[in-house]
Order: C-alpha cells, then structure tokens, then sequence
C-alpha cells in the first residue's frame, strides 16, 4: 500500500491506476501486500530510465494557482482551497 508513497519520493509521479500496473509488474506474492526488493527495482529502474510519470511542469500549476486567487493576492486562503476542493 506504500509503493505509490515511495514511487512519487523518487520523483515519479504517478496516478492510482498507474500505481496498481506497476504493483502488478512486481508480482506481489506475499501475504499482506509485501514485495520484494528483487521485484522492486527493476520495474522501478525501467520507470526511471524511461523518465515515466514526470511531475506536472511548474508553470501549469502556477497558471492553476493563479486561477484558483480570485483576488490576485499571490496566495490562496485556506477558506478559499476549501471553498473550490469541496464545490
């Protein structure tokens, strides 16, 4: 249940559906959802190498931010983040 936590600390990062195609490629045999490191890196090798799930460029989450500051204040309130996550 923590490989999309450590997946996304190497700087992947992938959606939910993703992280269940790579926990599928890493042949989860034990109880309890455990998998091996032998299993581990050479999936994630292969994503690194890859440069699969790369973060959203900066610029796209300022221009979101920005849109989400109806004031044009430079920051957005914890009302107003609530406000729009939850309407």
């Amino acid at each position: 249940r923590e490989i999309g936590s450590i997946v996304r600390s190497l700087g992947c990062f992938p959606n939910e559906a993703e992280v269940q195609e790579l926990v599928a490629k890493m042949e989860v045999e034990e109880p309890g959802g455990f998998i091996h490191l032998e299993n581990f890196l050479p999936v994630m090798t292969k994503v690194l190498l890859d440069r699969r799930f790369r973060p959203i460029p900066e610029d796209v989450i300022l221009h979101a931010f920005q849109a989400l500051d109806e004031n044009k204040c430079g920051y957005i309130t914890k009302e107003d983040l609530v406000k729009h996550l939850t309407e």
